[in-house]
C-alpha cells in the first residue's frame, strides 16, 4: 500500500522526470546516461502506444466481424496493394528510425571527446585497479558486507576514458547509475568514456571516522567538508567463485579537490609496510591469507624466516628466507613468474603480474610488508628491508630445473 501511494504521489507531482524516476528507480547520473533514459522512456510509450492501437483494432475487428446467425459470411478480398505497401513502410520507416536513435547515441558512447582524461583499467579476480594519469592509485577503500572495496576518486564534469583490460578472465565493467557497460579482456584493449554530473547529494566528507564515512580507510585528509556522489561499479560478466562481490566505488568531486586529491597520492607520503599492506587489500586478499589460513595461494603469514617448500621437492631453508635480499628476489620472482616455483599443496594457478600492473615500488612496498612484524615473528625491529631490484629472479637451489612448474607462494590474486 505504501508503496503503491509512494508511485501515485510521484506521478501527481510537478517534477517533469518524475515517470522517469519510477521506472529507472534513479535518474541517470550522466548527459549520456539521461539521453538513454530518454530513450528508453520515448520507447516505452512508442511500444504502449502501438499495443493499444493494435489491441483497439483487434477487438473492434472481432466485435464487428463476428460471425452472425442466418448471415453468410461475405468472401474476403484475397489482394489489396495499397494497404500492404502501407503496413510495410510505415513500421519500417519507423525501425528505421528507432535504430538510427540507438545508432546515434551507441556512437556517442563509443567515441570519446579529444581532451578526455585517459585513466588505466584493470579487472582481476575479484577486484579492480585504476591508475590515474601521474602513475597514482587510490588508496581509499570501503566496505562491502566484511570485504574491502576500492574507492576511485574522479573529477566531476570532465570527460574521462579509461582504457581497459583484464589480468585473467573475462570480466565486465558496468555501473549502473551511467547507463555503461564494457567488456575487459586478457590480452586486449577495450575502452570505455564518461562525463559525470557535479555532486548533487548534499553527501560531504567527514571530518572523523564517527561521521558519514566512518567505513572509508584510510580518511582522506584535508577533503573534509568536500561534496561528493557515489557511484556503484559491478562486475556484469561471470568470473568465478566472488564475482558477486567484485564492486567498486566511483567517488565524484569538484575538478579542483580532485586535482588536490590525485597530487597527494603521487606524492609517496605512504611508508613501504603502508603502501604493501594496501596492495595486499586491494589485489591480494582474495588468494592469500595473513593469519595462517589456508586459501587459493599460501598464506603470507610468516613467509619470510621460514623454510618453504616446492611441488617438485626442492626447498629454500629458513636460513636463505631469512637473509633479505634472497627473499626479496624470490618474492619478485613470484610475482612476475609466479610459474617459477610451486609451493607444495598449492597448483599453478597464479597469474603474471607485469610491471604496468604492480610496479616496482609497490612491489618493494609489499616485501616490506612480509618482513614487518605484522605477519612474521622473524622480522628485525626497526630494520628496513634490503630490497632487490624489481627485475631481479629469485635464487634457484642446484637441484632446482630451470623449467620447474611453479605457484604463488606469497603473492597477488589468481584463483
Amino acid at each position: 500500500m505504501n508503496a503503491m501511494t509512494n508511485i501515485l504521489s510521484m506521478l501527481a507531482s510537478k517534477d517533469p522526470d518524475a515517470f522517469t524516476k519510477l521506472m529507472m528507480r534513479r535518474p541517470g547520473a550522466t548527459t549520456l546516461a539521461q539521453e538513454t533514459d530518454a530513450l528508453y522512456i520515448w520507447l516505452f510509450w512508442f511500444c504502449v502506444a502501438w499495443f493499444v492501437l493494435l489491441m483497439g483494432l483487434m477487438t473492434y475487428f472481432v466485435v464487428a466481424y463476428r460471425r452472425k446467425k442466418n448471415k453468410i459470411a461475405p468472401q474476403s478480398r484475397a489482394h489489396n496493394t495499397p494497404l500492404e505497401v502501407a503496413w510495410t513502410l510505415f513500421p519500417t520507416a519507423l525501425v528505421i528510425y528507432i535504430f538510427w536513435l540507438g545508432f546515434e547515441g551507441y556512437m556517442k558512447k563509443v567515441v570519446a571527446p579529444g581532451d578526455a582524461i585517459e585513466m588505466r583499467l584493470t579487472g582481476y579476480k575479484w577486484n579492480w585497479i585504476l591508475q590515474y594519469p601521474n602513475g597514482g592509485e587510490s588508496p581509499v577503500q570501503t566496505t562491502l558486507g566484511l570485504r574491502p572495496i576500492p574507492v576511485f576518486y574522479l573529477p566531476a564534469e570532465r570527460n574521462i576514458r579509461l582504457r581497459m583490460n583484464s589480468n585473467d578472465v573475462l570480466h565486465s565493467f558496468w555501473v549502473p547509475d551511467f547507463r555503461i557497460k564494457k567488456d575487459l579482456m586478457p590480452n586486449r584493449y577495450t575502452t570505455l568514456w564518461f562525463r559525470a554530473e557535479a555532486p548533487t547529494g548534499g553527501k560531504t566528507h567527514a571530518k572523523n571516522a564517527n561521521e558519514s564515512q566512518g567505513r572509508d580507510k584510510p580518511l582522506v585528509a584535508g577533503m573534509e567538508g568536500v561534496p561528493y556522489e557515489d557511484h556503484w561499479v559491478f562486475c556484469a560478466e561471470y568470473c568465478g567463485t566472488e564475482h558477486s562481490e567484485m564492486a567498486a566505488i566511483l567517488r565524484i568531486v569538484p575538478e579542483s579537490d580532485y586535482n588536490r586529491w590525485v597530487e597527494s597520492i603521487a606524492g609517496g607520503d605512504l611508508t613501504p609496510i603502508q603502501i604493501g599492506e594496501m596492495q595486499y587489500k586491494q589485489k591480494c586478499a582474495s588468494c592469500h591469507s595473513i593469519d595462517g589460513r589456508p586459501n587459493t595461494g599460501p598464506t603470507w603469514k610468516n613467509s619470510y624466516g621460514y623454510e618453504v617448500e616446492f611441488a617438485d621437492g626442492s626447498k629454500h631453508t629458513a636460513e636463505q628466507m631469512t637473509d633479505q635480499t634472497f627473499f626479496a628476489n624470490y618474492i619478485v620472482e613470484s610475482i612476475r613468474v609466479p610459474g617459477a616455483r610451486v609451493v607444495k599443496g598449492y597448483a599453478n594457478n597464479m597469474t603474471p603480474w607485469a610491471s604496468t600492473q604492480l610496479s616496482d615500488k609497490q612491489i618493494d612496498g609489499i616485501i616490506a610488508y612480509l618482513m614487518s612484524p605484522a605477519l612474521t615473528d622473524k622480522a628485525v625491529s626497526g630494520a628496513a628491508p634490503a630490497l632487490a631490484p624489481a627485475s631481479a629472479p629469485a635464487e634457484a637451489p642446484a637441484s632446482t630445473p630451470a623449467t620447474t612448474p611453479a605457484v604463488v607462494p606469497a603473492i597477488p590474486p589468481a584463483q
